[in-house]
């Protein structure tokens, strides 16, 4: 393994409990639902795109460690480093937002006819 992978991998050690939060929060809404429905559907969405913001700064973070032992300019790295910033944290915002509608913006609507815990309660 090369010295810029070993380097990228060291930066990235303090970022991997968050990649794997977001991908077992993806698993388990999607296991959900079926009994949660869209709550459930908008949650898996919503950390799917924590995925991809924390992808695009991965990527990021390998260019840059890549470039500056390639020597390469700094100069070029300001209008990238913005334009990354700009699209992960934009792309973040979106999957807060969805989570955020998952958890306070809709009501439990199961899939394939079971009934919501609230429907259960009413009842009783």
């Amino acid at each position: 393994m090369g010295e810029t992978m070993l380097t990228f991998l060291g930066t990235q050690i303090f970022r991997a409990p968050f990649l794997i939060a977001y991908i077992v929060a993806i698993a388990l809404a999607f296991s959900r639902y079926p009994t949660q429905g869209k709550p459930a559907l908008l949650a898996g969405c919503g950390f799917f795109l924590f995925v991809m913001g924390w992808l695009i700064n991965a990527v990021y973070m390998f260019w840059q460690i890549s470039s500056f032992r390639g020597g390469g300019a700094a100069q070029g790295l300001v209008w990238i480093a913005s334009l990354t910033g700009l699209v992960s944290h934009l792309v973040e915002l979106v999957g807060l937002v969805l989570v955020m509608l998952a958890l306070f913006g809709t009501r439990n609507s199961p899939v394939g006819g079971a009934q919501s815990i609230d429907a259960q309660n009413a009842r009783a």
